[in-house]
């Protein structure tokens, strides 16, 4: 199961939302992405993290799928927006999410 591999394998990241009072604690997988120019010399990056239902599902939080919108993502002591996430799954049954993530 994929799922039990990024628990195993995966780092720590924490997922918060505004107008949450809790953040939520998970394993993420990191994809490897690039580099985006933001202006200037400056650059921001731009990968994508594989992170399973669990964590979200067991949390307190109202709506319980990650969102592009309202979520952040902290990976490596960074504060990430969320570009895009895509439910990767079998018919109704989602076993994994795929962010889109930047900064």
């Amino acid at each position: 199961n994929v799922a039990r591999l990024i628990l195993k394998h995966g780092e720590t990241m924490t997922l918060s939302r505004e107008g949450e009072a809790t953040t939520i604690s998970l394993k993420g997988k990191r994809i490897p992405g690039g580099t985006d120019d933001v202006g200037g010399s400056a650059e921001q990056q731009r990968f994508r993290v594989k992170i399973a239902p669990n964590e979200l599902l067991a949390s307190a939080w109202v709506t319980k799928v990650p969102s592009s919108s309202p979520d952040t993502l902290t990976v490596g002591g960074r504060v990430r927006a969320i570009a895009d996430v895509r439910p990767l799954g079998d018919g109704d049954t989602v076993a994994l999410y795929e962010l889109e993530v930047v900064g």
